[in-house]
């Protein structure tokens, strides 16, 4: 039951790859966020660490000579260059294979060497003038590493101190403390238990589709009360109940003080988990939405090359064109017994080719559509070897 909720709240929380698409939520308060040239590539780029002693080596290897131990929080910088090379390496149970980046620590005179990049967060990619404050953000690091990830109530901690920190804070500043938090609360999502606090209660039929139609009122139940209180929100997917980080807090104190690309980030994302678009292995909206969804992450990703969240855009756009292409094992492009086309699959196809000609995506579709309609759109060998292609390409943004 454990492995079965935590796959589901990766798909459903606050940040998911999976979900469909709705209109931005438009923000007008709080500090006017700083404009930025955000296609050149920027002058100096700006990594925290995320895992104590890691190791700073001479060549991008895990068996290279070490120069030095980087500490948890501290604040590193490079300009932007990284290894041909990725490793497989275990961080906090966690399998992750990454390049390594070329970095320095602030300090005046340390010498450059390689991190492993799957240690690393990016926090800011910009002019060295307008780089964020550095102290405040090292402070914050540093209160988050000193709060349990497996305590609910750090939650609320990690809030209060944010809000009392940064409430005037603006541009990269906000950026930079929004990817800080939100890193956060995805380790108290993965190394706490809190799914077990709505596992040992009773739902009723009425509530579970109040939870899904996101009308169920959290004061209603002491547990709900609690979960609310520290930042998290409950959700239902896979017949189950779970919490997952509430995007909607992010919202309402960041988007109106980050710059316009992480407020477009953060609107998208908090839209994506209020109308989530997967659900026991199939699409559950029409896959116009999910079209729609893959458009707004390519324009994106096309207009914010530099973006410091550019790994996770990235991996959005390329997993919804395989949704649009290959379909899901509950919503098959084509249908097992028959190998004929679903004729929403050509559909919207057609949709999107009409609708946005000058995407990517667009000609991706085309392509697929004409393997198709040249063999009466069955499933052959033509069209199995497209499949694997996109999939391949969706594999290496993993």
């Amino acid at each position: 039951m454990k492995i079965l909720i935590q796959i589901a709240a990766l798909l459903l929380s606050g940040w998911c790859l999976h979900s469909c698409q709705s209109d931005p939520v438009k923000t007008t308060s709080g500090p006017a966020p700083q404009k930025q040239d955000v296609t050149t590539k920027p002058e100096v780029f700006w990594y925290v660490v995320n895992v104590d002693k890691l190791r700073l080596r001479e060549e991008p290897s895990l068996t290279a000579s070490v120069m030095k131990q980087l500490n948890e929080g501290e604040i590193v910088e490079g300009n932007g260059e990284k290894s041909a090379n990725q490793d497989e390496v275990d961080l906090r149970g966690i399998s992750i294979k990454a390049p390594y980046y070329r970095v320095t620590s602030q300090a005046t005179g340390q010498p450059a060497g390689w991190a492993f990049g799957g240690a690393l967060v990016q926090i800011y990619a910009g002019t060295r003038a307008g780089s964020p404050d550095s102290l405040t953000l090292i402070a914050l690091t540093e209160f988050l590493k000193g709060l349990d990830t497996k305590a609910v109530e750090s939650g609320s901690k990690a809030w209060t101190y944010t809000e009392q920190h940064f409430s005037n804070a603006g541009g990269a500043l906000a950026d930079a403390a929004f990817i800080l938090l939100e890193q956060f609360f995805r380790r108290m999502e993965r190394e706490g238990t809190f799914y077990t606090m709505t596992e040992s209660q009773k739902w009723s039929e009425a509530d579970m589709t109040a939870i899904y139609e996101d009308k169920f009122d959290p004061a209603s139940k002491p547990v709900t009360k609690t979960l609310a209180t520290n930042g998290f929100r409950i959700v239902t997917a896979e017949g189950s109940v779970f919490p997952v980080t509430d995007c909607r807090k992010f919202q309402a104190f960041f988007a109106p003080k980050a710059t316009p690309a992480m407020r477009d980030y953060i609107n998208q994302r908090t839209n994506e988990q209020n109308n989530p678009m997967y659900d026991d292995g199939g699409v559950i909206v029409p896959l116009e939405m999910v079209a729609e969804q893959a458009v707004f992450w390519e324009k994106f990703n096309r207009t914010n090359p530099w973006f410091p969240l550019r790994e996770e855009t990235k991996h959005s756009e390329e997993w919804l064109e395989l949704v649009l292409v290959n379909g899901s094992d509950n919503t098959p492009a084509f249908s097992y017994e028959t190998d004929q086309i679903d004729e929403e699959f050509k559909n919207v196809w057609t949709y999107i080719q009409q609708k946005h000609p000058d995407t990517e995506l667009a000609k991706t579709v085309k392509q697929m559509a004409d393997l198709c309609a040249a063999d009466n759109w069955k499933r052959t060998k033509k069209v199995e070897a497209f499949q694997e292609q996109t999939a391949k390409k969706f594999q290496e943004t993993e």
